[in-house]
């Protein structure tokens, strides 16, 4: 089985629903950025006597902001790949929807097999995913 197999349990959306899902998945980006800044902003304020235990804390808690947000994008039913970018199954066959912090859309698609520097911009929001013909 791959990570995109139809049992995979994640859902299939069409456009609309995957948009209509932004609002929570930016909020929960948003809120694990403001997490990340407050990290960083506190260490770098802090007088360091121990600079290896500094760092090994600051990764140790940055890891866990990380990850809680990776599982709130699982929990919605995305794809989380990388931070902060997430993939959702489309209807069509090994297409998935594309998005990445900053966008207010989901614009851009891209194969199972491509990663994020394949993306193609989404031409027909009637027929997502058929960016590519083999015409």
């Amino acid at each position: 089985m791959n990570l995109y197999d139809k049992d995979d349990g994640f859902k299939q959306f069409v456009l609309d629903e995957a948009n209509a899902l932004l609002p929570d998945i930016i909020a929960k980006t948003e809120e694990a950025l403001e997490d990340l800044q407050n990290i960083q902003d506190r260490f770098e304020s802090e007088k360091v006597i121990d600079t290896e235990l500094h760092e090994d804390e600051y990764e140790g808690e940055t890891a866990v902001i990380l990850q809680k947000w990776s599982r709130d994008m699982v929990a919605l039913g995305v794809y989380p790949k990388g931070y902060f970018t997430v993939d959702f199954k489309s209807p069509v066959p090994d297409t998935l929807f594309c998005w990445t912090y900053g966008e207010t859309e989901i614009t851009h698609t891209h194969k199972v097999f491509e990663t994020f520097r394949d993306r193609r911009l989404i031409k027909n929001k009637d027929k997502p995913g058929f960016e590519q013909s083999l015409n």
